[in-house]
């Protein structure tokens, strides 16, 4: 006998040899006994025995000996496999996603074909059956209609065949001995595929003197037709053999890009575009509608799942749904997600695919909120997708991310927030035309979810908006041993931070929700005050003009503050000392061949821009914008005639000044007009009360129905918004033309230059 080689050692030492030999013998077992039943079955035809009977009895025979073998084979391999995915320790408060990275990954691999093994209910095999009750198939698409019309739509746009069954032409059916024998095929190439497959071993098994090479079966190629068999046993009998076949053909489908699919043991493979994706669609919209049936749940009116218990006859059913749902998370994670300028049709398929695919995984919810390890690992990828995909996948990435926050217990919650906020600060350090709106979508998608729950979000509200009180205080006691000190708070990353916070507050302590709530403040109010002062501080850091882009964007976000919620905070005095600095006191200021500065994508302004007309210009827009919209939020106070002296005598000083062009000068004389028409409108409706100032309720409740929109500068602003709205489009039409024409390259070169220069190194989210 020759010697062994060094990879039959290795073999023989990792003790796979006595699992070799006991599958082959089992594989021999199943092989006689068809072989003998074959004869059995020729002896009788022959003999002319009761045909129909036969056929009747062979096939119970068939699903006996299958049966037999699956529990064989699956109480064997799940004893060292069970762990895998039943072993999952619960999550910390607050365990952040990035831990366990792969957790979703492992269930795959932990778990091979036998786990998808499924018994139907019913004991019945669901190929097409000829004889199928036509009256039955419209009863159940009726019900399905009744309880899932969403579904009943899909199947109606998609798959009008599929519900115009039972029309079919004649020949085309097969006979019922035709069928039995496909059924009684497939089930024994199943037999001897569940027996022959082992996921977890991936090296290669040598020869051995005496031990006969089994063959390894032929993979199933997935057809149309054979998709529209599981398609129509899973509508009309709910079939979790059905199920089970297109899981697994499912899985295939979704590994057969990875660099191992060789290794990747499954009994199907898909060879056509066409079917992937029809495969990918019905695995998507099916399964939630079958595992209903057998598992059915219940929405509680607060968003919980209330799941009934899992039958001892399915007692596996909840393993094979951990296993499909980590081979979704597979599938999001495989399919393209960042957005193209240029898509052909092969990428605007596949995103549309990740779009559907996400959509779709939140039906699955139901079965997997008590598995926290998996749901943390479909969280982070859920998030990883918001902070970077295109617009309409952000989207369906929050509702899914949402469906798990109303769903999830106090724990799940706040890993919800805790997780969308550290998945918002890494993108907001760079921001340009091209990445602005995406960031304001990604602010505005999370100040919405940190608002469901006020009196959860007040503790993490509170760490974070303290969290930016302590960078400022740090660059205060800097003091002059730091000159670039200040660059840790004037960064775009900042002052988006300031933006999104009084995006949350603004929402959750809104005017109009306090009303609905019957006066009770939300929790988030107290936070209001440390914010402001914050921004204020932010404000007072630096205070040249080269910075004044950045006054103007953390005004705006005060400015939200107090048009929503009703709470007065100043800000005239720091639009006013605009005009008190050097750009304003220059009679003529420095003519240049420059672009207008757009001031949205900009925190500050470059070197060749202050002591210009073009920047003055622009300043001044900004700032007649800002107080025009100030003061007609606090048009409707009883107290605005007295708010307005000392804005209308700073502004009117000015002008006798004359220290600025002439359009400026005539924005600032429009202005002071509005503001003094305003305080006349208003005193005019003062004169009639007959209350006291100490009176407050009477004092809150004056011009209480009337809207900002009808007071005179408060129209006024009106048409001033249309007009910057209209002129903001065409800046933006003319940015994307111009883009189109220049390569991306340089876009994404400018992009981190600009981000160079602004932002120092440091990262918020490690404090």
């Amino acid at each position: 006998m020759a010697k062994a080689t060094k990879q039959t050692k290795k073999f023989v030492s990792s003790g796979k040899l006595k699992q070799t030999i006991e599958k082959r013998r089992k594989y021999q077992q199943v092989k006689k006994k068809v072989a003998g039943r074959e004869i059995r079955k020729a002896a009788k035809e022959k003999n002319g025995k009761g045909k129909h009977a036969d056929e009747t009895s062979d096939d119970e025979d068939d699903e006996d000996v299958i049966v037999e073998g699956d529990g064989e084979a699956g109480s064997k391999k799940n004893k060292g496999k069970g762990k895998a995915v039943d072993g999952e320790s619960d999550l910390e408060e607050g365990a952040d996603l990035n831990d366990d990275e792969d957790d979703g990954e492992d269930t795959i691999s932990s778990i091979g074909e036998e786990d998808f093994d499924l018994d139907d209910e019913e004991g019945q095999d669901e190929l097409d059956d000829p004889d199928v009750d036509e009256a039955e198939m419209a009863k159940q698409l009726a019900e399905l209609e009744k309880k899932d019309p969403e579904f009943f739509k899909y199947l109606k746009d998609n798959d009008a065949e599929l519900l115009d069954f039972g029309q079919e032409e004649a020949p085309a059916k097969k006979s019922k001995k035709q069928t039995k024998a496909a059924a009684q095929e497939e089930d024994e190439d199943e037999e001897m595929d569940f027996d022959g497959a082992d996921s977890d071993s991936d090296e290669e098994e040598p020869e051995f003197d005496g031990i006969p090479e089994a063959a390894e079966p032929e993979k199933i190629s997935v057809t149309m037709k054979m998709l529209r068999g599981w398609q129509r046993a899973m509508i009309e009998q709910k079939s979790l053999r059905s199920l089970r076949k297109m899981v697994l053909a499912f899985r295939a489908a979704a590994h057969m890009n990875e660099a191992g699919e060789e290794d990747f043991e499954t009994r199907y493979k898909v060879d056509s575009a066409i079917v992937f994706n029809k495969l990918i669609l019905t695995a998507l919209k099916f399964t939630p509608v079958v595992l209903a049936k057998h598992i059915p749940y219940k929405e509680l009116p607060n968003g919980r799942f209330k799941v009934s218990k899992v039958p001892k006859s399915q007692a596996r059913l909840p393993q094979f749904i951990k296993s499909h749902f980590s081979t979704l998370m597979f599938l999001i994670k495989s399919l393209p997600s960042a957005p193209i300028a240029k898509e052909d049709e092969d990428e605007s398929d596949a995103s549309g695919l990740l779009l559907t695919a996400v959509s779709e995984s939140t039906k699955l919810l139901p079965w997997v909120m008590d598995n926290k390890k998996q749901l943390k690992a479909y969280l982070k990828l859920l998030l990883d997708l918001w902070s970077s995909a295109a617009d309409n996948v952000r989207i369906a990435c929050f509702l899914a991310v949402r469906r798990v926050y109303v769903a999830g217990d106090e724990s799940i919650k706040e890993m919800c927030l805790k997780n969308i906020y550290s998945a918002l600060l890494p993108p907001l350090r760079l921001t340009s035309a091209h990445t602005l709106p995406a960031l304001n979508l990604m602010k505005n998608t999370a100040a919405e979810l940190y608002q469901i729950d006020p009196e959860l979000s007040y503790t993490h509200a509170f760490g974070y908006i303290r969290m930016l009180a302590v960078h400022l205080r740090g660059v205060v006691r800097s003091g002059q041993a730091d000159k670039e000190a200040f660059r840790a708070v004037y960064n775009w990353q900042f002052v988006h931070c300031l933006d999104f916070w009084s995006l949350v507050l603004a929402g959750s302590c809104d005017k109009e929700k306090v009303i609905e709530s019957g006066g009770i403040a939300s929790p988030l109010e107290p936070l209001i005050y440390p914010l402001v002062q914050i921004a204020i501080g932010v404000i007072r850091l630096v205070p040249t003009s080269r910075w004044f882009p950045l006054r103007f964007h953390v005004l705006h976000a005060l400015l939200r503050i107090t048009a929503r919620t009703g709470n007065y905070v100043p800000l005239s005095p720091f639009l006013l000392e605009i005009l008190d600095s050097v750009e304003f006191k220059r009679a003529k200021p420095k003519n240049a061949s420059l672009k207008p500065l757009d001031l949205e994508y900009a925190i500050k302004a470059p070197a060749s821009y202050p002591k210009t007309k073009i920047y003055q210009e622009t300043l001044a827009e900004e700032l007649v914008f800002l107080l025009g919209e100030f003061h007609a939020v606090m048009s409707t106070n009883i107290a605005f005639p007295e708010m307005t002296i000392p804005v209308v005598f700073m502004l009117k000083r000015y002008l006798k000044k004359g220290g600025a062009s002439g359009k400026v000068n005539n924005q600032l004389k429009t202005l002071v007009e509005k503001i003094e028409v305003t305080r006349q409108w208003l005193e005019k409706k003062r004169r009639s009360v007959t209350f006291a100032p100490n009176d407050r309720a009477e004092v809150e409740a004056f011009l209480d129905g009337v809207p900002v929109t009808e007071t005179p500068i408060g129209s006024w602003m009106r048409l001033q918004k249309k007009v910057r709205d209209q002129k903001r489009k065409e800046i933006e039409m003319a940015s994307r033309e111009e883009n189109k024409r220049a390569p991306v390259a340089s876009d994404d070169s400018e992009d981190e230059s600009e981000g160079e220069e602004d932002e120092e190194e440091y990262d918020m989210e490690d404090e």
